[in-house]
């Protein structure tokens, strides 16, 4: 069943363009494009696969350090994750961001600590990195309740892109013709 008033039709503008790679928060972390492709993740992967090389050559070719995935995890936070000591300080070098944090809060520090990668935890902390959770976030395509953006409780939320409400209307719109379409009572 869809919900005839859903959470879209009760939020106002005006809403960014689009979001992409960057974050979305004021500590540089955060996506709130959960859906289709956020950016090309090239220092992710460079990261992942303990890449020096691969990492200054997109630096070089105009990526950013600090790009986020889907769920708002910085390139640091896969350092931080694979144990990658080298990796988070030449991250750190290159400008990224020590305190990002991703759609849960989580900074790399929460994610150094969390598998258990001491030396990681350590040195972000001699490096400025603070144990408080981030704020948390809700990407645009994930269902809310009618009054997440008017109630108050997440004033400082992002809001939803024109992108993603003209596709929400697109679809609502699609749905409501083949509503139109159907016999009532079969």
């Amino acid at each position: 069943m869809v919900e005839r008033n859903p959470w879209w039709n009760n939020v106002s503008g005006p809403f960014p363009e689009a979001y992409g790679c960057v974050g979305v928060k004021a500590d540089g972390g955060g996506s709130m494009r959960g859906r289709g492709i956020v950016g090309k993740m090239v220092i992710h992967r460079a990261v992942n696969n303990r890449d020096a090389a691969a990492i200054k050559a997109a630096i070089e070719a105009g990526d950013d350090v600090n790009e986020v995935e889907a769920a708002g995890n910085t390139p640091l936070h896969n350092a931080a994750y694979e144990g990658w000591v080298e990796g988070a300080e030449l991250l750190l070098q290159l400008g990224a961001k020590i305190n990002a944090s991703n759609n849960a809060g989580d900074t790399p520090w929460h994610w150094a600590s969390n598998m258990g990668h001491t030396d990681v935890c350590d040195f972000l902390v001699k490096n400025g990195a603070k144990k408080q959770q981030g704020q948390v976030i809700v990407p645009e395509h994930i269902p809310k309740v009618k009054e997440f953006y008017t109630s108050g409780e997440a004033p400082d939320h992002p809001l939803p892109s024109q992108e993603f409400m003209a596709w929400r209307k697109a679809e609502d719109d699609a749905y409501a013709k083949e509503q139109e379409q159907l016999i009532p009572g079969m």
